[in-house]
């Protein structure tokens, strides 16, 4: 990546918080923190993030419903859920609602930060090509007698 990866870190567990904050900071990610789920939506809404990594059980508002909350603002956001409980109907509601990325606590540094990088590259990529030989439709072929686009 060109840029600082921008990280917002979600964690009611404020030692755990401070800590994900610290490490990923030290490894180069500008960090911002919510404790909440609710304080997780307010800063995406002011702000988009590279990639927020977000706790699933918090009070108030949970990590799945902020995940949905910002998808419906953003829905490219790259969001990684962490758990420390095995609450297997959010965990289903998250992998049915398109969550790529659920990790277990306690979590290896190292596979954070590559998940991390890995979900940032997740972007969509539109490449565009505007040479006339390209953007022309293609010649319509007959199938059984009708009209048929090959590509």
């Amino acid at each position: 990546m060109s840029h600082e990866l921008t990280v917002l870190v979600a964690d009611d567990n404020a030692d755990l918080l401070e800590t994900f904050a610290t490490i990923l900071k030290r490894r180069g990610f500008l960090v911002e923190t919510a404790a909440n789920g609710v304080s997780a939506v307010d800063k995406y809404k002011k702000r988009r993030f590279d990639v927020a990594l977000m706790d699933i059980v918090m009070p108030g508002m949970n990590g799945v419903e902020a995940s949905r909350r910002i998808k419906e603002m953003h829905p490219e956001a790259a969001i990684i859920l962490m758990t420390g409980y095995s609450d297997e109907a959010l965990l289903k509601i998250a992998r049915d609602e398109g969550t790529r990325y659920i990790v277990h606590k306690p979590v290896k540094v190292d596979r954070l930060i590559d998940l991390i990088t890995t979900a940032a590259g997740d972007e969509p990529i539109l490449v565009i090509d505007d040479a006339a030989d390209t953007c022309e439709p293609p010649e319509p072929s007959l199938v059984n007698g009708r009209p048929q686009h090959v590509s």
